[in-house]
């Protein structure tokens, strides 16, 4: 498996990083790395439609001028750069995450997490913001769905919270099978994961939880109703200020009440429950 790397040369990084991230995630980049000149993004070379990448660099040229560099990378050579710069994540008074290299901590959710190249290790503000929320919460005998699971580090989460149920999807198969390598390094074997879409979702949860993107979630709102119960939570994020007011609407209109939201640099999340 091979990946593309995209590194963006931003001026005025903090005014325009956040579009870059939120453009390209929503054409499948799945990871992103901050750097002194802007930012570098990852997708996995059989998803890369040149067309659909065209389509939102010429659109985010109309916000501002940059520069970009195209690099073919190994996947060991990705993990070995990763690895060498995943710092430790203190999310709350609670709960750390780090990797299994670093020195184990007096947290009371001490999580390990080997990212490689899935998506959420506690560095991006809607991960930071759905544990949060997630501490808000009861998942004492819930039962939960994590959808596009990533690094499995939500459901993990959920389990240590308290869950008894729990079933994480993500479409992409590198994902899969981190997630459930991470779930083995916290001591957790009773998490299902399930390699696929919101398509694939069966049965019944008091708590769902998506960190995806608004393009994903607007297309998929119905099926997480449908797979909620009676007075279940639907924990939404992956999207920025200017996605929330269409988020709420459609929400809405499907019958949900807003809960909270909540917001970190332009990232946004919004819990919902029937």
């Amino acid at each position: 498996m091979r990946y593309i790397k995209l590194s963006f040369i931003i001026p005025k990084k903090s005014d325009f990083s956040d579009i870059v991230v939120a453009k390209l995630n929503e054409i499948e980049f799945e990871s992103f790395v901050e750097n002194s000149s802007g930012i570098d993004a990852y997708i996995q070379e059989q998803f890369l439609i040149k067309e659909r990448l065209d389509s939102v660099i010429t659109e985010m040229n109309n916000y501002f001028s940059f520069d970009y560099s195209v690099e073919i990378l190994e996947q060991e050579n990705w993990n070995k750069k990763w690895e060498e710069n995943f710092e430790m994540v203190q999310v709350n008074n609670d709960c750390v995450i780090r990797a299994k290299f670093h020195k184990k901590t007096d947290c009371k959710y001490d999580i390990i997490i080997n990212p490689k190249m899935s998506f959420g290790t506690g560095h991006h503000e809607t991960t930071f913001l759905m544990m949060n929320e997630m501490f808000n919460m009861n998942f004492k005998a819930k039962s939960v769905l994590d959808v596009g699971c990533g690094t499995g580090i939500l459901s993990i989460l959920a389990k240590k919270l308290g869950s008894i149920e729990n079933l994480g999807i993500d479409i992409d198969e590198w994902s899969y099978e981190n997630s459930q390598e991470n779930a083995k390094l916290n001591n957790i074997n009773s998490i299902n994961f399930l390699l696929g879409d919101a398509s694939n979702i069966n049965g019944k949860f008091d708590i769902i939880l998506a960190n995806i993107n608004r393009n994903i979630i607007l297309s998929d709102i119905d099926k997480y109703i449908s797979a909620m119960n009676q007075d279940s939570d639907l924990i939404l994020s992956g999207f920025l200020s200017e996605d929330v007011l269409i988020i709420q609407e459609t929400c809405k209109i499907h019958g949900l009440a807003l809960v909270s939201q909540k917001n970190k640099n332009k990232w946004n999340l919004l819990h919902f429950t029937n």
